[in-house]
Formats: C-alpha cells, structure tokens, sequence
C-alpha cells in the first residue's frame, strides 16, 4: 500500500457520500487527479493549479502547453481531462437524443452548447430535420471556419440529401470569442442557403455558440431578414 492509500481511500468514501457537492474545489481536482497522477499527492498539486486557475473547469480547460509545465502534470493528466469533457458531452447529448424533437430556441441552443463543450477548435455541424421537425441526424460539415463549409459544399449538400432533410439547422463554434455573426458569417450562411434552396432543402436558422452562449442567427437583428422567406411560403 503507498503512502497516500489511505487518504485517497477516504477521499473516494467522502465522493461516494456526497458527490461533488460534499466537496471543496481543491478536494473535487484532488481526486480527478488521482487517476491520472497515481503514485503523488494529488492535494498540493491541485491547490497549486487552483491557484493559478482559481476553479476546476479553468484547469480542466487550460492550454495543454501550460499544464505540462506543472510538476507531476503530463499529458496522460491532459487527456484524462480531455476525456471527461467529451464524455460528458457524450452523455448529455445522447440524453437529449432520447427526444426526437427540437422545437424552442433554447432547445437547440442548449444542445449546441454541450455538442460543442469540449471543443478547442473552429467547425460547423448540421443537423438535419423532416417536414415534422424530427431530428435525423448531425454531421460534421467541415472543420475550420464557415468559409471552408461554402469551399466544401459538396460535403453539406450530400448530407442533407442522404438524410432525406426537408430543413436543416447549422451551427458552428467560436472558441474563446463571441457569439455575434462575423461578415464572413453572413456571407457563407447567404451561399449555403441558396445550395441547399437548390436541391429543395430549408436553411431553418444558423446558431453560433461561444463557451457559454449562443445566438441564433434567425433572431438576430441583423441577419433575422435571411431566414423570412419560409414564412411567407407558408402563408401562400
């Protein structure tokens, strides 16, 4: 038995207990980092981290480069960090799958910020829906900015039409800024519009989301105009 079992051991019993929320910030990095950093003290190193990033998801969220040059971080601690961020964006989204239907703002908004949770990096998704408005799927349209998805059309337009979508929803990601449209924003979501106008598919709304926001494109003052038309459809 090494030296910290036996405080690891009550660490574990306590969490058993409580969960997280029987826990201080310190004691909630402590044990994360027991499986990652086996043979330490986990409790210095992670009051040390905290004191640089004041909360877990800071830590959790903190340029890989940074962390390494921690004493006794590296990268299997990185990626065990990485791992739970997608994992719980694995099981929040496959949660939500158990529904079929998005149908309010927040709705989709909420299921965009987990599916983008974990990510570091610029793309865009699209989520495919029927004449009901039942989810068929979501596909990764292209990895970069919204500029690479009007350069890789091909890729959105088979997506649509393999899924039998009448509307789509996209949404892309912008990773450490914020959530209003850029020029080069309103530019592709004009072009990709009319592509997939041209194969008989509905651009329904075009969300960006940031860490911990988002905003639909359809309601924003200044792009809400590209996404009338289909009312006025109905209404004929």
């Amino acid at each position: 038995m090494g030296i910290h079992d036996g405080h690891r051991q009550r660490m574990l019993s306590k969490f058993s207990e409580t969960g997280f929320t029987g826990l201080a910030e310190h004691e909630k990095l402590e044990i994360i980092l027991f499986f990652s950093v086996p043979y330490r003290n986990t409790n210095d190193i992670a009051h040390e981290l905290l004191n640089k990033y004041h909360t877990v998801a800071n830590v959790m969220d903190a340029p890989e480069k940074e962390l390494l040059k921690f004493k006794w971080i590296g990268k299997r601690t990185v990626q065990h960090f990485r791992l739970i961020k997608e994992a719980y964006s694995l099981y929040m989204l496959e949660k939500k799958n158990e529904s079929s239907f998005l149908t309010t703002l927040d709705e989709f908004g909420s299921y965009f910020l987990i599916y983008f949770a974990a990510a570091t990096e610029e793309k865009m998704i699209m989520m495919s829906l029927d004449s009901r408005g039942k989810r068929l799927g979501v596909d990764v349209i292209a990895d970069g900015n919204v500029s690479a998805v009007v350069a890789n059309s091909k890729n959105l337009i088979l997506s649509a039409i393999s899924r039998n979508a009448t509307e789509v929803v996209l949404c892309h990601n912008h990773p450490g800024g914020l959530p209003e449209p850029s020029e080069a924003d309103i530019k592709a979501t004009k072009e990709i519009k009319e592509m997939l106008k041209n194969v008989g598919v509905h651009l329904k709304d075009h969300y960006i989301v940031t860490k911990n926001e988002y905003l639909s494109m359809s309601r924003y003052k200044s792009t809400k105009e590209l996404f009338i038309e289909k009312e006025e459809e109905k209404e004929k």
